[in-house]
């Protein structure tokens, strides 16, 4: 009887609890027990919806390494692609993610948001934790031949907080590998358009291309040719709140060794600094490699100092992400990749102490891109003025890996386009058909033309469906 007088009491204990010390307690959790914490009562649900809840949990986050594997071909087979994710471990973590699709390139990632790319006519950005996602029309004057999803970043403000899509326009010069742009189309989530911004100067597409863009402080930040420097690069910030470009010089370094080639170079995020990186490699052999490593001071004064100096042996460094904390990623000839303790500034990479953390094989590390990532739980129906914002339900083909998926939905079709020679070849052999060799010819083209021009394979499947009702009549 007297524990159960004290039960209530217990009860109005918890109720009485202040909120600040719920929001405190709430913000230690990670997005996963959050979402599932949303059902247990309004107050809860409030808290963890509310923005400024959001970036408190945000701040506390810590970046984990994402590498993505683009879509393509190895061993003559076929490869969706997919998102390998590490935790605080350093373990390896390939779990099933609906709003990446099979034909999506990753752009960029940004607070727990990453900006993905198709060939369809939308943008996606989407929450990999939360599993909410947005399409956005593509900017006009595009030219469908030459866009690329290395032409497409995303980033955030903290001085306006808005989260902006640029995308790099190819100039006329554009079938040229050298192409240059003046235009950066720019668009802001929750707003109504792309807005043009012209530059300056005319700015390398190509070191866009081959080196990433970086997005750090409320600026982007990227590679452009600059011919007066020692490097022959210059890094362009472009804010993301004022929408203003400057160029910022590297520091003097003299890459003129004999024994080594003229350096690759990358552009990094570091412990949320820029970073700019140069690898060499021996002109003998190949195997020896030096890797060069400056970090941005301070942006109003253009000051660098030297993060590294490492002697790579025959490993090569992965682009644009590299460095996580305290360790350096690197990858090997033989499909697989390492991480190494940064031990100090000027350090030899010791093969012994090498630990691996993945082998991708038979992928191609061509088609492999790094990222930084964080879990959040940035929502996107904030923005849903000019977007469709949508939260995934569990299906069926969700419960397969993608590459089964994407091998069944390809069967499908096979099947469909079989089922559409067969009703053709019944046409052809039907008495009664022969009679009619107008409608005949009329369906006929009708299947030609759709056939044709569908490229999607959800759209092959619904486009066989209508043709397919229409000649059972």
């Amino acid at each position: 009887m007297e524990a159960m007088a004290m039960q209530p009491t217990k009860k109005k204990r918890v109720a009485r609890l202040p909120q600040d010390i719920i929001e405190l307690i709430l913000v230690r959790l990670p997005v996963s027990n959050l979402l599932r914490c949303r059902v247990v009562c309004k107050q809860w649900d409030g808290i963890i919806q509310d923005r400024q809840f959001t970036m408190a949990h945000l701040r506390r986050a810590r970046p984990r390494p994402l590498l993505f594997f683009q879509r393509g071909r190895a061993s003559g087979k076929s490869f969706p692609s997919e998102a390998v994710l590490f935790d605080e471990a350093w373990s390896p973590s390939t779990r099933d993610v609906p709003v990446i699709e099979p034909d999506d390139f990753l752009c960029a990632s940004c607070n727990g948001l990453v900006c993905l790319y198709s060939d369809k006519s939308t943008i996606k950005i989407a929450n990999l934790a939360t599993g909410e996602c947005m399409h956005l029309a593509k900017p006009v004057k595009l030219h469908s031949r030459v866009d690329h999803h290395l032409f497409y970043s995303f980033g955030f403000s903290p001085a306006t907080n808005e989260y902006k899509i640029m995308h790099f326009l190819p100039g006329e010069e554009r079938h040229h590998v050298g192409g240059s742009f003046s235009v950066i189309q720019v668009y802001t989530l929750g707003g109504e358009k792309w807005r043009d911004v012209r530059t300056e100067q005319a700015l390398s597409l190509f070191c866009v291309k081959q080196t990433g863009v970086v997005n750090a402080d409320g600026a982007m930040y990227w590679l452009t040719k600059d011919e007066e420097s020692s490097w022959r690069r210059a890094v362009v910030c472009f804010d993301l709140g004022d929408e203003r470009q400057k160029l910022i010089r590297l520091p003097k370094v003299d890459f003129a060794d004999p024994a080594f080639g003229n350096p690759l170079y990358r552009i990094t995020e570091i412990d949320s600094k820029v970073s700019v990186a140069a690898v060499q490699a021996r002109r003998d052999s190949g195997l020896a490699r030096r890797l060069h490593v400056w970090t941005l001071d301070n942006k109003v004064k253009q000051s660098w100092i030297q993060k590294h100096s490492i002697e790579l042996s025959a490993l090569e460094i992965l682009r644009p992400h590299f460095i996580y904390g305290d360790k350096i990623a690197m990858h090997s000839g033989n499909d697989d990749i390492y991480c190494h303790q940064l031990t100090s500034q000027k350090f030899t990479i010791d093969v012994t102490k090498l630990a691996k953390l993945l082998d991708f094989s038979p992928r191609w590390i061509g088609h492999m891109q790094s990222y930084m990532y964080v879990k959040s739980l940035v929502r996107l129906d904030a923005y849903k003025k000019a977007g469709i914002v949508r939260t995934p339900r569990r299906k069926e083909g969700w419960r397969l890996k993608k590459w089964e998926a994407w091998e069944h939905e390809r069967s499908e079709v096979e099947e469909l386009w079989r089922a559409g020679h067969g009703i053709q070849q019944r046409m052809h052999d039907s008495p009664l058909r022969r009679l009619n060799w107008v409608e005949q010819r009329r369906v006929a083209n009708m299947l030609k033309s759709h056939l044709e021009g569908l490229d999607a394979p959800w759209a092959v499947r619904s486009s066989f469906s209508r043709i397919i009702l229409l000649l059972s009549l």
